[in-house]
C-alpha cells in the first residue's frame, strides 16, 4: 500500500513529468503501428531485408555513439555545476566522432554485409543506415540535455515533430501504394531526424556550455562509465537482435512472421522507455545527494505503474494470440499465434530487468547491467543456436524468454543487495 500511497502524493508531479514521456514514447507505439502496415503492404522478402536492416541500424546507432549517450544523461543529471557541464561537453564530443567513426564502417563494409546475407537484396542500404546514424546522434544530444533536467514536455513536442515527418513520408506512399523497398523508411527516418535535430537544438540552446571547454580528466570519467555500458550495449544487442540475424540467414521464411509478432509485443516497450526517461537522471540525483534509502522505493513504484499500463496489451497477446494477429494483420500470420503468446507473456517480466538495471547505471554500477546481459546473451545465444534450426521463429522466442527471465533475476538480486548495503 506505500507504494500505491506514494503514486497518490506525487500525481500531479507524475504527470507534469511523466505523462509527456509516455505521449514521447508513445510516438513509437503509433509508429509500430505503422509498422503494422508496413509489413502488410510490403512483401515478405522487401519486410525481411527491413527487420535485417534494421538491426543493422540499431548496432550501428550503438557504436555511432549511443553507448555514451547514457554516460551523459547519468553524469550530467547529478548536479548543476561546472563539473556536470565539462562532463557534457566530453560526452557530446566524444559521441559525434564515434558517430562518424561508425558511419565510414557501415560505407566501408557495406559489400560484406551484402555478400553475407545474398539472398536478401541490400544494396544500397549502408549508405542510408550511416545516414541514420549521424542524423540520429545529432538529434539525441540535445535531447539528452533536456531531459538531465526533467524538460520532458520539450523533448515530447521534438518526438511528436519527429514522428509526423517520418510517418507522414511512409503513410502517403502506404495510401499512395508507392511504398516497395526498405530504402524509403529508412530515407524517412533521416528526414525526421534533421527535423528533430533543429528543435531540440532551439529547446536546449541554453542547456549548451561551450566556454567551459572538454578536459582530458573528464573525458576519461565519461569513457570509464561509457565502456561498461557499451560492453551491456553490445550483449544486450546480442541478445535482442540475434534472434532476427540468425533467423534471416538460417531461416529467412520465418523473418517476417517473427517480426510481425515482435512488433506487437514490443508495444509495451513504450510504457518502459518513458519511465527510464525519467527515472534514471532521477535516481542518478538523488543517489548522489545522498538519499539511498529512497531509492528502492522509488524504483517498485516506477514498476507497478508500468505493470498496471501494460497489463491489458499483455491479457490480449496471452489469451487471444490468434485473434489479435487475425484482426491486425488480416490472417497472414495467424499461423504463428504461438510466437505472440510467448513474446506477449514476456512483457510482464521487462519492467523488472529494465528498471533495476537503470538503477544500477544510476546508482554508479553499470558493470551490474553488464553482467546481467552477459548472462541473457549467452543464454539467448546458445538456444537460438540450438532451437532455431529446430522451430525457425518459436525457437527464437523461447530463447528470448529464458535470456530475458534470468537476465532479470540476477539484476534485481544484484542492485537490490547493493543498495541496501549502501544505506547508512
Amino acid at each position: 500500500m506505500s507504494h500505491f500511497r506514494y503514486l497518490y502524493e506525487i500525481r500531479h508531479r507524475l504527470i507534469k513529468v511523466g505523462l509527456p514521456a509516455l505521449i514521447s514514447r508513445g510516438t513509437l507505439a503509433i509508429w509500430g503501428i505503422l509498422t503494422i502496415f508496413i509489413i502488410r503492404t510490403l512483401p515478405p522478402e522487401a519486410y525481411a531485408i527491413y527487420a535485417v536492416a534494421k538491426s543493422l541500424e540499431m548496432f550501428g546507432v550503438l557504436l555511432g555513439g549511443g553507448f555514451i549517450q547514457m554516460a551523459i544523461l547519468k553524469l550530467a543529471s547529478e548536479g548543476d555545476g561546472l563539473r556536470e557541464k565539462q562532463l557534457a561537453n566530453s560526452g557530446i564530443l566524444m559521441a559525434l566522432c564515434f558517430a562518424l567513426f561508425s558511419a565510414f564502417l557501415l560505407i566501408a563494409g557495406g559489400g560484406i554485409i551484402g555478400s553475407f546475407y545474398e539472398p536478401l537484396d541490400l544494396s544500397g542500404l549502408p549508405l542510408l543506415l550511416a545516414g541514420v546514424v549521424v542524423t540520429g546522434t545529432l538529434s539525441g544530444l540535445p535531447r539528452l540535455l533536456l531531459l538531465t533536467k526533467h524538460r520532458t514536455r520539450d523533448v515530447m513536442i521534438s518526438d511528436i515533430v519527429q514522428f509526423i515527418i517520418k510517418s507522414g513520408i511512409v503513410g502517403i506512399l502506404l495510401i499512395t501504394g508507392t511504398l516497395k523497398t526498405a530504402h524509403q523508411i529508412f530515407t524517412a527516418m533521416i528526414i525526421g531526424n534533421v527535423a528533430a535535430f533543429f528543435v531540440n537544438s532551439w529547446f536546449a540552446k541554453h542547456l549548451f556550455f561551450p566556454s567551459v571547454g572538454v578536459r582530458i580528466d573528464r573525458i576519461r570519467t565519461v569513457m570509464r562509465f561509457a565502456v561498461i555500458t557499451l560492453g551491456a550495449s553490445i550483449a544486450n544487442f546480442i541478445y535482442t537482435r540475434t534472434d532476427i540475424l540468425m533467423l534471416g540467414k538460417i531461416a529467412p521464411d520465418d523473418v517476417a512472421a517473427y517480426g510481425a509478432s515482435r512488433s506487437l509485443s514490443g508495444l509495451t516497450l513504450v510504457v518502459i522507455g518513458a519511465a527510464n526517461m525519467v527515472l534514471l537522471p532521477y535516481i542518478s540525483r538523488i543517489w548522489k545527494q545522498g538519499k539511498e534509502k529512497n531509492v528502492l522505493s522509488r524504483v517498485w513504484s516506477t514498476i507497478l505503474v508500468a505493470e498496471i499500463l501494460i497489463l491489458p496489451a499483455v491479457i490480449l497477446y496471452v489469451f487471444f494470440p490468434q485473434r489479435v494477429l487475425d484482426f491486425v494483420y488480416s490472417g497472414k500470420y495467424s499461423q504463428n499465434w504461438n510466437i505472440l503468446l510467448i513474446l506477449g507473456a514476456l512483457a510482464i517480466v521487462r519492467p523488472l530487468g529494465s528498471f533495476f538495471a537503470t538503477t544500477a547505471s544510476a546508482v554508479g554500477k553499470p558493470q551490474y547491467s553488464l553482467y546481467s546481459v552477459i548472462i541473457s546473451a549467452i543464454v539467448n545465444v546458445g538456444m537460438n543456436i540450438y532451437l532455431i534450426p529446430r522451430y525457425g521463429g518459436l525457437g527464437a522466442a523461447i530463447a528470448t524468454t529464458a535470456a530475458v527471465i534470468l537476465g532479470a533475476t540476477w539484476i534485481v538480486l544484484s542492485s537490490t543487495r547493493y543498495v541496501r548495503n549502501s544505506i547508512k
